[in-house]
């Protein structure tokens, strides 16, 4: 016994749909980084993090970018109804300390905080300090940077790890 006759034509519409929206055009995203990396005034070694999996609407008018951090370039479409993308670039290291031998390691400059570690924040203005909890996102030895989830706010901050392991935040 075969399908009625109207779950066919049912089935064959949604897939004529199905297809259509499939081959629907997005935005091309080799423009994107082009424009965040132009915004930063970064260098060819430079490169802007955008999703590969990435789908936006194409944009018909030029895309328009400014930086809005060191580090992050804000990429727009001018189209109404139009979109807006942050973009991190990342900067390549312009050169490498020496490897020191193993055995010239001091215990400072061992791993202090690992990921998923909790940690203490700090931030203070004049001689106003607040500390509250929060949990490393990555590792860091003394001195070094790392972002810290903050745990009321669920806020990523990024801050630098002082010898006595609290996390100074840093702007």
């Amino acid at each position: 016994m075969g399908f009625p006759r109207n779950s066919l034509i049912f089935l064959a519409m949604l897939a004529a749909c199905t297809g259509a929206r499939a081959q629907q055009a997005t935005q091309p995203l080799q423009p994107i980084r082009d424009a965040a990396l132009a915004a930063l005034q970064a260098d060819a070694n430079a490169q802007a993090m955008v999703a590969p999996g990435l789908r936006l609407a194409p944009c018909g008018q030029p895309l328009a970018a400014t930086a809005s951090g060191p580090a992050v370039a804000e990429v727009r479409c001018p189209d109404t109804p139009g979109w807006r993308l942050y973009v991190p670039v990342r900067r390549a290291a312009v050169a490498a300390a020496p490897a020191r031998p193993a055995a010239e390691e001091s215990p400072e400059s061992a791993v202090m905080v690992k990921r998923g570690d909790p940690v203490v924040l700090r931030s203070g203005i004049g001689g106003t300090e607040v500390r509250m909890g929060g949990r490393a996102l990555g590792q860091a030895r003394a001195g070094g940077i790392l972002n810290v989830e903050n745990d009321s706010s669920h806020r990523i901050i990024r801050g630098r790890l002082a010898a006595d392991g609290t996390v100074e935040v840093v702007n």
